[in-house]
C-alpha cells in the first residue's frame, strides 16, 4: 500500500504531451479510422453520408480531448507545478468518461436511439480500447524522446570532463599488444568466446581489434561510470550513444559513426535508467 501511495504522489517521469494538438488529432483520427473502416454499431446500415457522420465523431473526439487537457494541465503547466502519476491517472479516467458520454449522446442524437446504459457501455468499451492504444504509442514515443534528451545532456557533460583521459586495455596473450586510446574514442566492447572485440574510433574511422581477455577483466580496467555493461556480452561507452530506443524489456543503442546496434538486455535496463537519472 505504501508503494502504491508513493507511486501516485511521485512526479510523472514521462512528461505528458496531452495539451499538444498532435495528441488530440491522433486520437480523433484513430476514432475516425476505427468507425469508418470497421463500421461497427450498425454504421454499415446507415443510409446517409457515412464519411461525414464518422468525421463528426472525429471532430467531437478532438474537442473533448483538447478540453480535458486544457482543464487538467493548463494551470499546473503555467505555474510549473509537478505533475504526479496519480494526477495523470485521474486525467485518463476523466477523459475516458468524457469521451464515452459525448459519443453516446452523439450516437443517440444522430441515429435517433434511446439513451441506455447498454449504449453507454458499448461506447465506453471501444473508446477505452482506442484510448489505450493511442496512449501507449505516445507514451513510448515520449519516453524514448525523454531518454535521448537526457542522454544528450549527460553525454556532453561527461565527454567534456574526460577529454584528456587515456585508457589502456590489456591483452592477456603473451605475444599480445595492449591497446591504448582516448576514452572518448571507445565505442563498445563485445565478448567473443575467449576473446573480446574492441570497437573504437581512430582518426574518425571505425576500428575493431581483438584482444585475449574477458569482459569482466576489461571492466575492472575501466573504473568509469560511463563504461556501462548493457548486456552480458557488451560494454558500451555511453559518451558515444547517439540514440536509444526501446522499453522496459530492453533497448537498442546506436553509437556515433557506427552502424552496429548494441543491445541493452532487460537485466541491465534499471542500471541504464539510473545512469541517465
Amino acid at each position: 500500500m505504501s508503494r502504491l501511495t508513493s507511486f501516485l504522489h511521485s512526479r510523472c517521469t514521462i512528461q505528458t504531451n496531452a495539451t499538444s494538438w498532435r495528441t488530440s488529432v491522433a486520437l480523433g483520427v484513430g476514432i475516425f479510422l476505427f468507425l469508418y473502416l470497421l463500421q461497427p454499431f450498425g454504421i454499415s446500415q446507415y443510409r446517409g453520408n457515412t464519411f461525414l457522420m464518422c468525421l463528426g465523431f472525429c471532430v467531437m473526439t478532438i474537442f473533448v480531448q483538447w478540453l480535458c487537457a486544457f482543464l487538467f494541465f493548463k494551470r499546473p503547466l503555467r505555474k510549473n507545478v509537478p505533475i504526479t502519476n496519480g494526477y495523470v491517472i485521474l486525467y485518463s479516467i476523466a477523459i475516458e468518461l468524457a469521451m464515452a458520454i459525448s459519443m453516446t449522446l452523439y450516437a443517440a442524437f444522430f441515429f435517433q436511439m434511446p439513451l441506455t446504459w447498454r449504449l453507454f457501455s458499448i461506447f465506453f468499451y471501444w473508446t477505452f480500447l482506442v484510448w489505450v492504444i493511442v496512449t501507449a504509442i505516445f507514451t513510448l514515443v515520449n519516453y524514448n524522446r525523454m531518454l535521448n534528451s537526457r542522454l544528450e545532456e549527460m553525454i556532453k557533460k561527461t565527454t567534456d570532463e574526460q577529454e584528456d583521459i587515456l585508457i589502456t586495455l590489456h591483452d592477456q596473450n603473451l605475444r599480445g599488444t595492449d591497446l591504448t586510446l582516448p576514452i572518448n574514442n571507445l565505442l563498445y566492447i563485445e565478448a567473443r568466446k575467449n576473446n573480446v572485440c574492441v570497437c573504437y574510433l581512430k582518426e574518425g574511422k571505425i576500428q575493431k581489434t581483438e584482444l585475449r581477455s574477458t569482459l569482466t577483466a576489461l571492466k575492472d580496467d575501466l573504473p568509469y561510470d560511463n563504461i556501462f555493461q548493457c548486456h552480458r556480452s557488451f560494454l558500451v561507452n555511453i559518451n558515444n550513444i547517439s540514440s536509444a530506443k526501446g522499453n522496459s524489456n530492453g533497448y537498442q543503442l546506436r553509437l556515433s559513426g557506427c552502424d552496429d546496434f548494441i543491445p541493452v538486455s532487460r537485466t541491465f535496463v534499471p542500471g541504464l535508467r539510473h545512469f541517465v537519472g
